[in-house]
């Protein structure tokens, strides 16, 4: 993808990357990927499997972690807890988990008070026959490396995927039969948020400060106020939403090509970044914004869809069947000095390394 494509809306120039911006941990195709500031491979980790978890990072000791399996079925099969060491480009296992477990959807190392310590905190599912029926587990779990083994909490039975975690709060939000809940630590229910607000549970985010406030995505946006457990719609459309650091607005996706921001002083949103000419979007790619600790620095990837003809196989409702090539591109903003460096590629997971 050319990125003579890229549609700003303000007044943004393309620049060399910033020597203040800290560098990024991605998975690109399958591996995990330490980037240099200006977006340069460092180190590749190698590969990580086909599950969606994201990647955990530790500041103090500079170490990633994720969950790892085999990528293919023709491999040895596997599951494990890994650390991968930004310094010395090396990785070792964490913890071997039994094969019909694993670690999806939400990864988090959550430090101590002083940053010397702290432990690994997550989602983890687990298979089991039941009848003539494989069920699906889904529990809590929290890991101190060093460790024998995770120590597991139940959740409700019915919550199903995480959106949101707040350390500040130590709440989750999970998108659940019933709509979206409010879960504590232990995964007792605490709120609920009806599934006849139209609030599809396409990702959320807690307030940055620690205020009773959520923005949940997926048919627009919607500001959900935990004291009185009334929802606001903010706007018609928006997924993925990311707080600003500074809490005064919402970075958010529409699709895979482009990047909105909702201003909660003006209350109205624009496109901040954005391919053109995309009248079939596609929405499998978008993924919610990373920004850095202090703010300044947001990455991201923009994906293109294009075209490239009619293949003579048919859908389900007879007409032919039209291929589409994807083209993707990682990007990073500042935001402070409206600039902007990318390469080519699509980050499915990524995490800045400060």
């Amino acid at each position: 993808m050319d990125e003579s494509k890229l549609d700003f809306t303000d007044e943004w120039e393309e620049s060399a990357p910033s020597v203040d911006a800290p560098s990024l941990i991605i998975e690109e195709d399958g591996e995990l990927l330490h980037l240099e500031s200006n977006l340069e491979q460092k180190h590749n980790f190698g590969s990580v499997g086909l599950v969606n978890c994201p990647i955990a990072y530790d500041s103090f000791r500079r170490m990633a972690f994720r969950y790892i399996c085999p990528s293919g079925f023709r491999k040895e099969d596997f599951s494990q807890l890994r650390a991968f060491s930004l310094d010395r480009g090396e990785s070792f296992s964490l913890l071997e988990l039994p094969l019909n477990h694993w670690i999806l959807w939400l990864f988090e190392w959550v430090a101590s008070a002083d940053h010397k310590s702290g432990q690994l905190f997550g989602l983890h599912a687990a298979d089991r026959s039941m009848d003539d029926r494989i069920v699906i587990d889904h529990r809590l779990f929290v890991h101190k490396p060093g460790e024998a083994q995770l120590r597991l909490r139940p959740i409700c039975r019915d919550a199903y995927k995480p959106l949101a975690f707040s350390r500040q709060r130590s709440e989750l939000v999970f998108a659940g039969a019933e709509g979206v809940y409010l879960l504590g630590l232990e995964g007792e229910r605490k709120l609920t948020l009806s599934p006849n607000i139209a609030a599809g549970g396409q990702g959320a985010a807690f307030h940055p400060s620690g205020d009773a406030l959520i923005v949940v995505g997926g048919d627009g946006l919607h500001l959900w106020n935990l004291n009185t457990n009334q929802c606001q719609q903010l706007t018609p459309k928006g997924r993925h939403p990311v707080w600003s650091m500074n809490g005064k607005g919402i970075y958010y996706r529409e699709s895979s090509a482009d990047l909105h921001y909702y201003n909660f002083a003006s209350k109205e949103a624009h496109r901040v970044i954005g391919i053109p000419k995309q009248r079939l979007p596609d929405f499998w790619h978008a993924r919610p914004v990373c920004l850095s600790r202090d703010g300044r620095y947001l990455a991201t990837s923009l994906t293109e869809k294009v075209l490239r003809g009619v293949s003579q196989r048919h859908t389900s409702t007879g007409a032919l069947e039209r291929v589409y090539s994807y083209n993707h591109q990682l990007i990073v903003l500042d935001l402070k000095q409206k600039a902007y460096w990318s390469r080519r590629g699509f980050a499915d997971q990524l995490c800045w390394a400060e």
